[in-house]
């Protein structure tokens, strides 16, 4: 039988139903005193109202889809999906919806990346200096940007991390490199040219539509908040708030994808960057090109004896990027943590932009700061030779964590408000609505360290003295070993449980085990979490959540387990506004500070990604003189990490870095040498 709560409900608190007092709820309830509304008991509310589902009327359910789910709609159709592939489409969109803390993650880290590029080009000159196109400021720029496109993409597995690091600095950064035996060697540098100026033309605009679906979002939830404190305390709307907020991550999302913004075709991108990367690999196969580049650069013939491995065609050959893996749409793609895998002498490289970033930034461009472009021969010099990373594109950086901290702050943040709200809505305590936004977060959260774990067994240590990571799988490793019963045999006395562990764990340092969790727990597990989404906000749209059991909020041991039909007048003095305040501004102060970020890293990137240049100059202008205005801001917080960072350097005892290593923006110029920074 279908119960009809509202009818129910009445006759209940008006005593007309016979065995009124038969289920009254007696027990304590904590926030109520003893003169509180009578409660009807749950095996009550079966016997006398019904066990089926009071669906919403068509009416109420129609306000919660034009309210909710065409905003909602909205925004969806706005993410950066692949234009026709359906199963990358729907792979990425679970991944979005199922895994929200990890994409946001892998987005915020290129955001990062990208607006390190883009302020090396803010600093390459004098802050009142804008040389025209054609120059090696302009040059440098559409170098740099084409290496932010590069790292949407995945390379080749086979590729040595050194070797492949190196080739792509020549590929983006030489312009003395002949090709194809040419003697023109400004061929590369046109090539360059060309390609920047077809990844700009060709990347997706839209940006208009994603701030209107974005606004129509902002105009939904604020007129929910305004319907919830017009009738505090009422149950359908305060869900229906709830339901906004349990979504308060996805605008921050689709926002933060115009900043990390996909190409129009992705493949035929990645066609035109294999064939740059493969006509400079086959120009360094040639001893009389790098004969002559050597004597052009003044380098010496140790310099390039990493060159000889580029004729291996089972290493080399072939695409060297394989697949597009931007906007979080891939598993352990990071931003500048790229995840590897052993496979012989091989590694599994994820991305390239930050490894070569960060050799650049702490080698070069953070010691020479503003102008460091004003010997533009000496500076590509030093950015192409000068500046290698030791461990190629085989690189770690803690400030990842930074970006998942943050991403977990803004979904968990979002997700939180809508649980308070909706646990503190009569029936107060855990309930179906409740219960499933705390499911969906753990699930959420389970993905993401699962991940990280994943990544964390498999990738290869780096070369650097101190590897936090290395230390940690290591000393884990020797506890492991001393748990082992004495009887477990070493495969070899040299290695003695070492050994014992290398073979009980050789599968979980595998290629094969990544791919095992990716297949069989993480997509699966996001399939589910975005069906469970799903099924939230059909629930609440439709009122599946109306029956005895969900309103009785009984989930957890010694709360609920009744219904609470009273009027609503009743919790205004027992302190629900002070719940629902506390719910709804921890949503929007999260929503408020993450959507700030994404608009503050799109204004003053968008001169880097700019097709006409003198509007990008016209950009570069306004984002200075916005980084002069608000540089304040910025010192107080350097000043705070520099503290930071001398304290942690003193309670190791002066091991690592004691100062920054990040380019800081300024105004002023340094008047430094090059040969002060160790380039002639």
């Amino acid at each position: 039988m279908r119960p009809d709560f509202a009818t129910c409900g009445a006759r209940f608190i008006n005593g007309s139903i016979a065995s009124h007092s038969k289920y009254i709820y007696n027990s304590s309830v904590r926030g109520l005193n003893s003169t509180g509304p009578d409660l009807m008991t749950l095996e009550g509310c079966k016997q006398l109202c019904g066990t089926g589902t009071d669906y919403y009327s068509w009416q109420d359910s129609a306000n919660t889809i034009t309210t909710w789910m065409l905003p909602i709609l909205g925004l969806l159709v706005q993410a950066p999906y692949e234009s026709n592939e359906a199963r990358k489409t729907t792979l990425a969109l679970c991944r979005w919806a199922g895994s929200p803390i990890a994409a946001l993650s892998y987005i915020l880290w290129n955001i990062k990346v990208t607006g390190k590029a883009a302020l090396m080009i803010d600093m390459a000159t004098r802050y009142n200096e804008y040389p025209p196109r054609g120059s090696d400021f302009s040059l440098m720029r559409d170098s740099m940007y084409i290496l932010c496109i590069m790292n949407q993409y995945t390379p080749k597995p086979t590729l040595p991390p050194i070797e492949a690091e190196r080739l792509l600095r020549l590929a983006i950064f030489s312009n003395l490199l002949s090709l194809n035996g040419l003697d023109d060697d400004q061929d590369i540098v046109r090539r360059r040219t060309a390609l920047a100026q077809n990844f700009r033309e060709g990347r997706k605009k839209g940006v208009v539509p994603v701030f209107i679906s974005f606004l129509w979002f902002v105009f939904a939830l604020a007129l929910s908040i305004q319907l919830a404190y017009g009738d505090i305390g009422g149950n359908e709307t305060a869900h229906n708030l709830a339901l906004g907020l349990l979504v308060g991550w996805l605008p921050i999302l689709i926002m933060a994808s115009t900043v990390d913004r996909n190409q129009v075709s992705a493949d035929a991108i990645r066609e035109r960057l294999n064939c740059l990367v493969e006509d400079v690999r086959q120009a360094l196969i040639n001893p009389e090109i790098v004969a002559a580049f050597m004597r052009a650069t003044k380098s010496t013939d140790e310099d390039f004896t990493w060159c000889k491995c580029l004729s291996d065609e089972k290493v080399f050959g072939g695409d060297f990027f394989e697949r597009f893996a931007g906007q979080g749409r891939s598993h352990w793609h990071y931003g500048g943590t790229p995840s590897l895998l052993t496979t012989q002498n091989s590694l599994m490289l994820d991305l390239v932009a930050h490894p070569i970033l960060a050799g650049i930034e702490t080698k070069f461009v953070a010691n020479y700061g503003r102008d460091w472009l004003r010997h533009p021969a000496a500076a590509r010099l030093a950015i192409v030779v000068g500046s290698r990373n030791i461990n190629g594109l085989r690189f770690f950086d803690l400030r990842m964590v930074w970006q998942v901290t943050s991403s977990i702050f803004i979904v968990c943040g979002s997700i939180g408000g809508a649980f308070i709200l909706s646990y503190f809505t009569p029936t107060v305590g855990l309930g179906c609505r409740s219960g499933g936004y705390l499911i969906y977060m753990v699930i959420a959260l389970g993905l993401l360290v699962i991940e990280v774990l994943t990544w964390w067994l498999t990738h290869e240590t780096t070369n650097t003295a101190v590897d936090p990571l290395a230390r940690v799988r290591t000393k884990m490793s020797l506890r492991y070993s001393r748990s082992l019963p004495e009887t477990c045999p070493p495969t070899d006395d040299s290695l003695g449980y070492q050994g014992c562990i290398d073979q009980l764990w050789p599968w979980f340092r595998s290629r094969s085990f990544r791919t095992f969790v990716r297949n069989f727990i993480l997509r699966p597990g996001e399939i589910v979490n975005t069906a469970w989404l799903t099924y939230i906000i059909f629930a609440q749209t439709f009122g599946a959540y109306q029956t005895c059991t969900c309103m009785s909020s009984n989930w957890a041991h010694g709360r609920g387990g009744f219904i609470d039909f009273h009027t609503y007048d009743y919790y205004i003095g027992q302190g629900v506004f002070v719940y629902w305040g506390a719910a709804t501004a921890l949503s929007v102060t999260v929503m408020t500070a993450g959507l700030t970020y994404i608009v503050h890293e799109y204004c003053t990137q968008s001169h880097f990604s700019t097709e006409n240049y003198s509007r990008a100059m016209k950009g570069l202008r306004w984002t200075r003189a916005w980084k002069r205005g608000t540089q304040w801001v910025r010192g107080c917080m350097g000043k705070i990490l520099e503290w930071g960072k001398l304290v942690w350097w003193k309670i190791r005892g002066g091991k690592g870095r004691k100062g920054r290593r990040s380019l800081v923006w300024t105004k002023d110029t340094q008047l430094f040498r090059l040969s002060n920074l160790g380039f002639n």
